[in-house]
């Protein structure tokens, strides 16, 4: 975390900024500051609600929409213009609700640095709100303060916590001289310091402008976009055909504005982002009954492609709380009284996490200590390096001692044999060693050694097993040292090829950079740019990122990841950067959020797979009736209502039983054009067929009833084609949801009463004719189509678990 002032003595930096620690600013000079620096805030970038609600008016799906509406003003069919009107006012709508939520995150970093400080000006100290502060402020600092601006001490020592910021668990002793960044927690200890950052300029603040900047690509909008282009296509395919062959039987052209409107109307897929949505907020419903908060739709069905995991460490894959791995005791001491000895020289009240280890460590083993009376204590410090405690039994008094291995070592007279490399083992493995010993009579002597570690969750492992086992890769990103790290990935099996993260930071070669990434389990010692880059990087490779976190320091990246996770015990930064918040400890939510992800995934491309198939059905049907007859089978009119009753009935697929496959999903549209187009040109031969058919054994010949047929062949092979896509079983084999199948039953008695009573231009059917249709359509629908779809397109691989 460089800081210009870092190197820079005390003396350098009161002058550079032009101050005395004495008596601090005048005030004269705060509002000079402030202009020159500006609040101390991070300043937010309100997007403007106009533009977000504008945009969903722009792009080839409105375009298609807008063109479509055109066109029926130019032929006056004004109801048709207003209820396609009304459908794209209804989506863009809900899209701009969804994202009225994306600036959630600024406002958060921005109210975090919203707390009182201690500051010192024209000699008084008196106490400013933080956003107040400008560099060159003196201010008092305190155990419990939460700092809110870039200050270097002056006088005085604390210990911090900036696992917030870097990801690392161990607190950091801060003396004369050192910076203490915005964002940190001081734990103990008191100080003076002069503020050499504010705001955007602070580290804290330079973490804030990189979750404005990141931009998460939203595979929701490639997968619309992928569809319009391939339903674009088939449509003007499909329309230059017939265009150049009436053209060539000497037919005008305005005569075909009727035929360019039905089919574009048949191609837009007006109800695709509702369909998501729908999907997403179900998933999300789904997913509160298992403790994970889903605040960003898309991240659901994201979950489903997820293909890399970046795991923080701290906070994510372990407790954020030290406890006792190991313990050697000296001669003459068993491993009980280590912990027995430590305890007494420790204070529950302080609350520090080296005490806390060995007081919880007591309580698992039923240490009594009833016996001994603490007489005083006296706290850590930079300077001793060590707590002591008075301790009384029996009459008798005697000190004991706890601190650092080095500390302790050069107060003993004797050196216990195998405790260097006992303290070197447990280096290389990222343990953290406490030494403990007795002082009596000026004699210090050894007790034992404890190997102090922040342990991960219980059933880490198992889950990391599980991720790895549904196709995700995982990367563990930590701001720890390297030995840490490693010990960490080793017991919850992420990987053994842990790396310092200099190795891809000094690589200025992009591709060579990405290998780096790409080969690696994990890295240690990684700065919040680190983590936003990986992703980044990632993300070029193609991959669908996760990433989990729990500090200021994960927020840019868990914004840029398509599935940004957020811990349970997450900062609010992270937690409104994020897109899934996790309510329960642990990661095992996470399959849970997999699992439902690619059951979303699967709905969405059965739908996905309809449209496109009803689409190439619609154009090839209506294209070559029109060819042969020279007569439109069904009008604008007869398209639109098929638009309300099919499209946005098939939402009900939302809300389907389906099961996840085991491995992540993709949108690769081949296979779902495969099928489509197999689909569609079944429909269109079967369609036809009926056709002529019950034109010459039915003797329906009026145009009016050529109508009524037609809409009746179009939408009951629609509806039984979700029967037979909707699963890549045979149709019987996986059962229905229910709302979806009441969805189907309602809307096959609402057209067989339209087409028995009929409407003006929409002439009413005789009952086995419409009788006839429809046990002919289920027959090819549900044995023929669905037996020939089975065959290209067998069952999945088995369910995620």
């Amino acid at each position: 975390m460089p800081n210009p002032y870092e190197t820079e003595t005390v003396p350098a930096v009161l002058s550079a900024l032009k101050v005395q620690a004495s008596s601090g600013l005048a005030l004269a000079e705060i509002p000079v500051r402030q202009a020159t620096y500006g609040l101390n805030e991070v300043p937010e970038r309100q997007p403007s609600m106009l533009l977000l609600l504008v945009k969903h008016f722009w792009g080839l799906t409105a375009f298609m929409l807008e063109v479509t509406i055109l066109i029926s003003f130019l032929l006056h069919k004004y109801i048709d213009a207003y209820l396609i009107s009304g459908l794209m006012g209804f989506n863009a709508v809900v899209g701009f609700l969804q994202e009225r939520k994306a600036a959630k995150t600024v406002q958060a970093l921005k109210s975090s640095l919203q707390v009182m400080v201690r500051v010192l000006r024209e000699g008084r100290w008196a106490e400013v709100a933080g956003n107040q502060l400008v560099p060159g402020d003196i201010i008092r600092i305190r155990t419990g303060d939460f700092i809110t601006a870039d200050a270097k001490l002056i006088d005085g020592a604390t210990t911090a916590d900036q696992s917030a910021l870097t990801g690392e668990s161990a607190r950091i002793d801060k003396k004369e001289g050192n910076i203490l960044y915005a964002g940190s927690a001081v734990k103990s200890g008191e100080c003076t310091a002069v503020v050499v950052a504010t705001g955007i300029n602070t580290f804290f603040g330079k973490t804030a402008e990189l979750v404005q900047q990141a931009k998460p690509r939203l595979h929701m909008e490639e997968v619309v976009s992928g569809v319009v282009k391939v339903l674009f296509a088939i449509v003007l395919a499909f329309v230059a055909v017939t265009l150049v062959v009436s053209l060539l039987r000497g037919e005008a052209f305005l005569a075909m504005l009727p035929l360019l409107l039905i089919l574009l109307i048949s191609a837009v897929p007006v109800a695709l982002p509702s369909m998501f949505s729908v999907s997403m907020a179900r998933g999300s419903r789904q997913l509160a009954a298992q403790g994970v908060l889903v605040s960003r739709l898309s991240a659901t069905e994201d979950a489903a492609t997820l293909t890399t995991l970046c795991i923080d460490k701290t906070g994510t894959l372990t407790q954020n709380k030290l406890t006792v791995q190991e313990i050697i005791s000296a001669d003459h001491f068993a491993p009980a009284e280590v912990t027995q000895y430590a305890v007494m020289a420790s204070v529950a009240a302080n609350n520090d996490p080296i005490d806390m280890a060995f007081i919880r460590k007591a309580e698992e083993e039923k240490t009594i200590l009833s016996s001994f009376k603490q007489l005083s204590f006296t706290p850590f410090t930079p300077a001793l390096k060590r707590t002591e405690a008075l301790i009384e039994k029996d009459g008798k008094s005697f000190k004991v001692l706890k601190g650092a291995y080095p500390t302790i070592k050069a107060l003993c007279r004797q050196q216990p044999a195998g405790f260097n490399q006992t303290v070197e083992t447990w280096g290389t493995k990222g343990f953290k060693t406490i030494a403990v010993a007795l002082q009596q009579d000026n004699v210090t002597q050894w007790v034992g050694l404890a190997a102090l570690m922040d342990p991960p969750f219980p059933g880490t492992a198992d889950m990391i097993a599980q991720i790895k086992k549904s196709g995700v890769s995982i990367k563990m990103l930590t701001g720890d040292a390297l030995p840490i790290a490693k010990e960490i990935a080793g017991q919850v099996g992420i990987g053994s090829a842990i790396a310092a993260a200099d190795l891809f930071r000094k690589e200025a070669d992009t591709k060579k950079k990405l290998q780096v990434i790409l080969s690696h389990d994990g890295f240690a010692e990684v700065l919040p740019e680190d983590k936003f880059n990986i992703v980044k990087a990632l993300q070029t490779h193609r991959e669908v990122t996760g990433m989990t976190g729990d500090g200021v320091n994960d927020a840019p990246a868990l914004k840029q990841a398509e599935v940004g996770i957020a811990v349970k015990t997450a900062t609010d930064v992270a937690k409104q950067a994020a897109g899934v918040i996790l309510l329960r400890d642990g990661l095992q939510s996470i399959l849970h959020l997999i699992s439902i992800g690619r059951e979303i995934h699967h709905r969405i491309t059965s739908w996905v797979t309809n449209k496109i198939s009803k689409t190439l059905f619609t154009v090839l049907f209506v294209c070559t009736a029109y060819l042969v007859t020279g007569q439109f089978v069904v009008d604008t009119f007869d398209m639109v209502l098929l638009l309300l009753i099919v499209d946005f009935v098939t939402l009900p697929l939302s809300t389907d039983t389906v099961t996840g496959s085991n491995k992540p999903g993709n949108w690769a549209m081949k296979p779902l054009m495969k099928l489509g187009f197999l689909l569609g040109l079944l429909n269109t031969a079967e369609g036809l067929c009926w056709i002529f058919l019950c034109r010459h054994y039915f003797h329906i010949s009026t145009i009016d009833e050529i109508h009524s047929l037609s809409f009746a062949i179009l939408f009951y092979s629609g509806i039984i084609n979700i029967l037979v896509i909707r699963t890549p079983a045979r149709f019987y084999q996986k059962p229905i949801g229910k709302i979806l199948l009441f969805s189907i039953i309602g809307d096959a008695l609402f057209v067989l009463t339209l087409l028995a009573v009929g409407l003006p231009g929409f002439a009413p059917l005789p009952p086995i004719s419409i009788g006839a249709t429809l046990i002919y359509l289920l027959v090819c629908g549900l044995l023929v189509n669905d037996w020939l779809k089975f065959k290209i397109a067998p069952p999945a691989s088995s369910p995620l678990t």
